[in-house]
């Protein structure tokens, strides 16, 4: 598979690409002291955010309702939008009113509280509330998706509108302003560590002791690690407690296809020559989910986290799948919602839907979640 970097994010390319084997230039590894330098500032302005929490200078705010933040402690793409479906889905399936609440993360999140959807599908666009909370608010059906800056407004006003029982926070970990009743980690097996140092010297997010906090674990992606399955919880055991430690593997479901709303079986790329896209924190996650359809991938395009794409960039992909004779066009959901419907196709678009399958374990997460939301106490 041939990648294509469309980033311009050196700092990126060194802290990520180059763990994950991608060439990095000279020029760019040479800035790694400057970094190091500046991840110890960043220790110290988090830290000194976080204290003021946990001493009580600074109020953390309840709501009246149980609420379950799915978070992680690095940047990039770790597994949190489908874990935070997994999640809604299964609070509903109980027989929670449940709803999410979203910073927006790429839209254009106010302090006040946004809704994106009433539980019938988006009331507004990507832009507005950030690609992650579009597709969730697709996704699903019967669960209210709202977004901004103030996740207890938001929370209150999910309780208030919607008589919500169980809020779902995407991304709530480092949101120490918001008490939650339930904190899950999510690890990502293919790059469990951030480079072993702070932002932006690594992509840790705050150092690794900081699991202590989490009352449960997951290891997502593992079946991009099956080997180091059992080393990786051997070294998050150094950091972490006695906390139960999940394991979650991402499967292809489908191909989708956007222009007639059809869909066909993984299997169907196994003979076929396709170029890839995708704008993702992690995009060799999905490079390898597409290995695991056997797909003949000519080109894979890395765009940004979160890119906005362009026409210009729709263009630079038609020409790569002209050039390479590509028979289809295959990429993520999150990043379907930021195309165009408009431009033309010069192939088949398809999006690569998956699942989540989170391993038996004992005792079984749906049983420690339930007790967990069972003996939160509401304000």
């Amino acid at each position: 598979m041939r990648i294509i970097d469309m980033r311009r994010d050196g700092w990126r390319r060194v802290v990520y690409d180059g763990m994950q084997g991608l060439p990095v230039p000279f020029w760019v590894r040479a800035g790694l002291s400057p970094l190091w330098l500046a991840s110890q500032g960043y220790r110290v302005v988090a830290g000194a955010h976080r204290a003021g929490y946990t001493s009580g200078v600074r109020r953390r705010r309840r709501l009246p309702c149980p609420v379950v933040s799915i978070g992680n402690l690095t940047l990039g793409g770790t597994g949190k939008t489908p874990l935070t479906e997994w999640t809604a889905r299964w609070c509903r399936r109980q027989g929670w009113r449940v709803a999410v609440l979203s910073r927006g993360y790429g839209g254009e999140s106010a302090e006040q509280p946004q809704v994106v959807s009433t539980g019938n599908g988006p009331v507004t666009d990507w832009r507005t509330a950030g690609d992650e909370a579009f597709l969730l608010a697709r996704l699903l059906p019967g669960v209210p998706v709202l977004v901004g800056r103030d996740r207890y407004a938001s929370g209150l006003y999910a309780c208030e509108q919607f008589g919500a029982q169980v809020l779902v926070l995407d991304d709530g970990f480092q949101h120490h302003a918001l008490h939650r009743d339930c904190d899950i980690v999510l690890i990502d097996a293919s790059n469990p560590f951030g480079h072993g140092a702070l932002l932006p010297r690594g992509t840790l997010r705050e150092p690794l002791h900081a699991l202590r906090r989490a009352q449960i674990i997951v290891l997502s992606r593992v079946e991009t690690a099956a080997d180091e399955v059992s080393w990786l919880c051997r070294q998050i055991r150094r950091y972490a407690g006695r906390q139960p430690i999940y394991r979650m593997a991402v499967s292809p479901q489908d191909l989708y296809r956007q222009d007639t709303g059809c869909s066909v079986d993984p299997s169907w790329l196994q003979h076929r020559c396709v170029v890839a896209f995708a704008g993702l924190g992690n995009p060799r996650a999905f490079a390898a989910s597409l290995a695991h359809c056997r797909g003949r991938v000519a080109a894979f395009l890395a765009f940004p986290d979160h890119h906005p794409y362009t026409p210009a960039d729709w263009q630079a992909v038609c020409n790569v799948a002209r050039r390479e004779g590509a028979e289809a066009l295959v990429t993520t959901e999150k990043d379907a919602v930021r195309l165009d419907a408009s431009w033309p196709l010069p192939v088949p678009l398809y999006t690569l839907r998956i699942n989540v399958d989170i391993a038996p374990h004992d005792p079984l997460l749906t049983t420690h979640l339930d007790a967990l939301l069972h003996h939160a106490t509401p304000c």
